[in-house]
């Protein structure tokens, strides 16, 4: 485009003249509007546009008829990192591990429940261990 006898540049929805008054660059979309999607969609910005995406924890799903975000179940589809001896609880986005009853842990990891000995009763347990010894039967 020219005005006043100087050629200006226009640059197409989505990119922006650089500092060179040359080139177009990239407007990235998702920086400047910090709620550009929906709930549970996130922004990805794309040369020119951007794109909404399903969170982490979410996957594309029909939900009353519409396109949508919905929660993924790791639960049921086994994606998720409980351990062997705990109970996948499914939440919105997420999920999280409960330790079954006869163990302990933080749910990724859990121990087997033992009543607790005091290092007394240990100590006193290995020393008797150390003093039994063979009984030889008398001839």
């Amino acid at each position: 485009m020219e005005r006043g006898g100087a050629a200006r540049c226009l640059c197409p929805p989505g990119l922006h003249l650089a500092a060179d008054n040359k080139t177009c660059e990239d407007v990235d979309e998702c920086q400047h509007g910090a709620d550009a999607c929906p709930p549970r969609q996130t922004c990805r910005n794309t040369f020119g546009s951007f794109a909404c995406v399903c969170r982490d924890g979410f996957v594309m799903g029909t939900i009353k008829g519409s396109v949508q975000c919905r929660d993924k179940d790791e639960c049921l589809t086994g994606s998720h990192r409980c351990s062997r001896h705990a109970q996948c609880v499914n939440t919105d986005g997420s999920y999280t591990c409960q330790c079954l009853g006869d163990y302990f842990g933080n749910g990724h990891t859990c121990w087997p429940r033992r009543a607790p000995q005091s290092k007394a009763l240990m100590y006193f347990n290995y020393k008797l261990s150390k003093r039994t010894k063979q009984i030889q039967p008398s001839t």
